[in-house]
């Protein structure tokens, strides 16, 4: 699959059933030519919001301004749908860092999450312990969003949602990358013709 759609959400709490969507963030990465070609952040306003108070200090999310620009669920989710479908009906992949915890949320979000989306998702934490495993990344790297990131020079301003979605991306290319030239020790191109002369 060419594109995968990275997600990210800030939360009122860690509780789907509990606490309030507050925002998605969505990066669409080809993973051909490993740069996300489109993104989105999308608000969600409810008429009560159920926070911790804990959670907000890590978001930074003021709820007065964030609700003057959010949109209600509905239009919420036909924004999110809009983003993942682009004029196609196929489901995509998602990826995300942690992702089982936005996709809960998701899930609340999106009751036909499973038309959309494919049942297979990417992880990047996943992939990072992988790495680590494999001997392609030092064993003393965290696997945080925030220490792959720095790894690879990846920009990131952490929990924002658009930010950490584009940077999971970009961080999920640098591991693409990282795989083919540990493939590929040389460099070689396999198209190249053999020029040697003897």
């Amino acid at each position: 699959m060419a594109t995968i759609i990275f997600v990210d959400t800030e939360t009122g709490g860690v509780s789907e059933d509990v606490h309030s969507l507050l925002t998605v963030g969505l990066a669409a990465l080809d993973t051909r030519a490993r740069t996300v070609v489109r993104e989105a952040h999308v608000r969600v306003r409810h008429d009560t919001y159920h926070v911790d108070v804990e959670a907000l200090n890590v978001n930074g999310i003021d709820l007065v301004t964030h609700h003057d620009a959010a949109a209600v669920p509905e239009v919420a989710a036909n924004e999110v749908r809009a983003f993942v479908r682009l004029g196609s009906k196929k489901r995509v992949m998602l990826g995300g860092h942690n992702v089982n915890f936005d996709v809960r949320f998701l899930k609340r979000l999106l009751p036909d999450y499973h038309e959309l989306v494919i049942g297979s998702v990417v992880d990047t934490k996943v992939v990072a312990h992988f790495l680590i495993h494999a001997g392609l990344l030092p064993k003393t790297l965290g696997t945080r969003l925030e220490d792959l990131a720095g790894h690879f020079g990846v920009p990131i301003r952490p929990h924002d949602a658009l930010e950490d979605a584009r940077a999971t991306a970009l961080v999920y290319a640098a591991m693409l990358d990282l795989l083919s030239d540990a493939s590929d020790p040389q460099g070689s191109d396999p198209q190249s013709p053999d020029v040697s002369s003897s």
